[in-house]
């Protein structure tokens, strides 16, 4: 079955058979629809550099994208000498299910044993190092897993979920190596905002504008019917059994069928957080003017410009406003702007992640009562903020800046546990307005504010 979306590189000489012959001298069939895949990405320049340096490979769930992620760690580590290979997925125990697959080569194979040094089993120190220095390794991804490391090979399942954190980890690791490759597997995303990495590199592929980018995809026709049983063929080239997709047809929603098992990409769909109705409905006159707010906030865009919220309490119910939004490369006069409207009485809370985060130093020279919020505080202040927003506790004024950050904000996670804050690395929204009224309502509703002059540190 031929991909719906093959992008590769021209080339004369192509070391896929290798591989092929690899795999199946080893006890592994490779499918037609894995075989070309590997055509796909192992070209050859004259030189003997790799044609492609980043290979992507799109397709339904449960198809065999482990078996071609197998089939390349082994290659490389026997054939093409690639030194350190980097086996990763979102969570750790699908990045154990490949050692286990690869682990089981080397220990069921008499020869390829006694290339073996040391195999390490720890539940997130998963690795297999070889005699002649080979080491593969199998980490769950972070954004600082693979800083300091030289990668030679780098191999992603999961990919739709890969963050620009983690491939800005990845990435610069491969650029001491002169023939570095990348490899990355996924599927479609449930938002397009999911696939940072992933859904940027299939819009390049689509564009053309890579020559050393490879993209397969196998998929649906977008708009197609759902119960048309040659688009299931076309989406599934491999063993997936008409009967489970059968079942999935009965049993998913519509969306979730088109996506995980047709392998449909959203289109024009975007993360909304809050929800627009319900955000409009909070607007609120809130306190009299000249009333002092319970707490302020400042935040900033990664250009620095400054947004500054305040929030008041009324029978313990926030109301929050923007107080200003407009100091764009003016530091001085927002820091003034934020001594004169805080005094020592008043708490300022700021993110130490942002921008903002210079003015502490000023802010504590003057005797203000400032808040320092690390990453857990930031995820728990937004995580409180959409309650409240959620309950219909809190209520606004109706600010354009406000609402345009409100309706644009996306989410950026914070640890592994699901927790997340607003993301500033969105430069297509001005989120500090959302960020600062956030922070602003934390600092009023937290129970023992700090009442020292000096800088806190929570």
């Amino acid at each position: 079955m031929a991909p719906r979306v093959r992008v590769a590189p021209s080339v004369r000489r192509n070391d896929y058979e290798l591989v092929v012959e690899l795999s199946r001298a080893y006890g592994a069939e490779l499918d037609d629809w894995q075989v070309d895949v590997l055509k796909a990405g192992c070209g050859v320049r004259p030189g003997g550099a790799w044609a492609a340096k980043t290979v992507c490979c799109n397709v339904s769930r449960q198809n065999g994208k482990s078996w071609i992620l197998c089939a390349r760690a082994l290659a490389g580590a026997l054939l093409f000498g690639e030194k350190t290979i980097i086996a990763s997925a979102h969570e750790q125990k699908t990045s154990r299910l490949l050692f286990l697959n690869l682990c089981g080569y080397f220990e069921n194979f008499t020869d390829l044993s006694k290339r073996v040094k040391s195999i390490g089993r720890a539940l997130g120190r998963e690795e297999i190092w070889l005699r002649d220095g080979t080491h593969i390794f199998f980490p769950a991804r972070t954004r600082n897993t693979l800083r300091g490391w030289s990668i030679d090979c780098y191999l992603a399942d999961e990919a739709q979920l890969l963050t620009d954190q983690q491939w800005e980890s990845v990435k610069p690791a491969m650029s001491a190596r002169p023939n570095s490759t990348a490899w990355m597997f996924g599927t479609a995303p449930q938002l397009t905002t999911d696939a940072e990495v992933f859904g940027r590199l299939r819009r390049t592929a689509y564009e053309g504008s890579d020559r050393g980018l490879v993209w397969v995809e196998y998929g649906a026709e977008p708009g197609c019917d759902l119960d048309d049983r040659d688009q299931w063929a076309i989406a599934n080239p491999g063993r997936v059994e008409t009967s489970a997709i059968e079942a999935e047809r009965l049993e998913l929603s519509a969306a979730g069928f088109a996506r995980e098992r047709l392998n449909h990409w959203p289109v024009d769909r975007v993360e909304q957080v809050v929800d627009p109705d319900l955000w409009a409905g909070l607007v609120a006159a809130g306190p009299p003017d000249g009333t002092p707010p319970s707490a302020l906030a400042v935040d900033a865009s990664p250009d620095r410009t400054m947004a500054v919220a305040g929030c008041w309490l009324d029978d313990d119910r926030p109301h929050v406003e923007l107080i200003a939004a407009d100091y764009a490369n003016d530091p001085l006069n927002a820091l003034q702007f934020v001594i004169d409207r805080a005094g020592r009485r008043i708490p300022v809370v700021i993110d130490g992640a942002s921008p903002a985060a210079s003015m502490v130093p000023a802010l504590a020279a003057q005797r203000c009562r400032v808040v320092l919020t690390t990453a857990a505080e930031m995820a728990r202040a937004t995580a409180s903020f959409l309650d409240d927003v959620t309950a219909g506790r809190l209520s606004h004024a109706g600010q354009p800046q406000l609402d345009a950050a409100v309706a644009g904000a996306r989410r950026r996670p914070v640890g592994h546990a699901g927790a997340f804050a607003w993301d500033r690395a969105d430069r297509s929204v001005f989120v500090a307005p959302l960020v600062s009224a956030t922070l602003a309502r934390h600092g009023a509703v937290t129970p023992g504010r700090p009442r020292t002059n000096r800088a806190v540190f929570v």
